[in-house]
């Protein structure tokens, strides 16, 4: 009868020992991977996601400062097709991204001592135009104008809905992220910019 030497042993006849199991390093990469394979999709979804609305968030800012500064500009008043082409130009900074998306508020507002801001005038696009009459819905910062004087206001809002939906309702809790931003701006030629006609008394 031959005897093989156990060095010479089929691997599977050979007695594993538990040190044996313990120093056995095969598949630890593959285990490692399948560790950090979710942390590492989340960090991947996650640059991805704040890449893209840093990029808007620019674009809506750009866009805010546009229009109010086309506005501003404004020497003889405005009418519903100027400032309709104002918004179009505006509305043209969001690309590549889209316009529709874009909740673009322009108006006019007032600051008098004895009554504070008071919206002489507003005009929207995919949103709802502040009242004329009525205090504006964003906190104007102080020492912008003063008694008497009028200021541009334009608010910019974009809803960003991920393409990675289910993975970012399970990050944040929604698919979507409002960005907002807000513009003032002086008059430049004129001490009250007039839309229609129409002016705080």
């Amino acid at each position: 009868m031959v005897t093989l030497h156990p060095s010479l042993r089929p691997r599977a006849s050979r007695p594993r020992s538990v040190f044996a199991l313990l120093r056995d390093r095969r598949a630890v990469a593959a285990v490692e991977f399948a560790l950090l394979l979710p942390l590492m999709i989340t960090m991947f979804v996650g640059g991805n996601e704040i890449s893209q609305a840093l990029a808007i968030f620019r674009k809506v800012g750009h866009t805010s400062s546009t229009l109010g500064d086309l506005v501003a500009q404004e020497a003889d008043g405005l009418v519903t097709s100027e400032l309709t082409d104002m918004l179009a130009a505006s509305s043209s900074v969001m690309t590549p991204y889209s316009a529709t998306s874009a909740q673009i508020v322009v108006s006019s507002v007032k600051y008098t001592t004895s009554g504070g801001f008071k919206v002489c005038w507003s005009r929207s696009q995919n949103a709802t135009a502040w009242t004329a009459g009525s205090a504006p819905p964003v906190t104007i910062p102080t020492g912008i104008v003063t008694d008497g004087q009028e200021v541009i206001v334009t608010n910019v809002s974009y809803t960003y809905t991920s393409v990675f939906s289910t993975v970012m309702t399970d990050i944040l809790g929604s698919s979507s992220i409002t960005l907002s931003d807000t513009s003032y701006f002086r008059p430049r030629v004129v001490t009250a910019v007039t839309y229609n006609g129409a002016d705080c008394t």
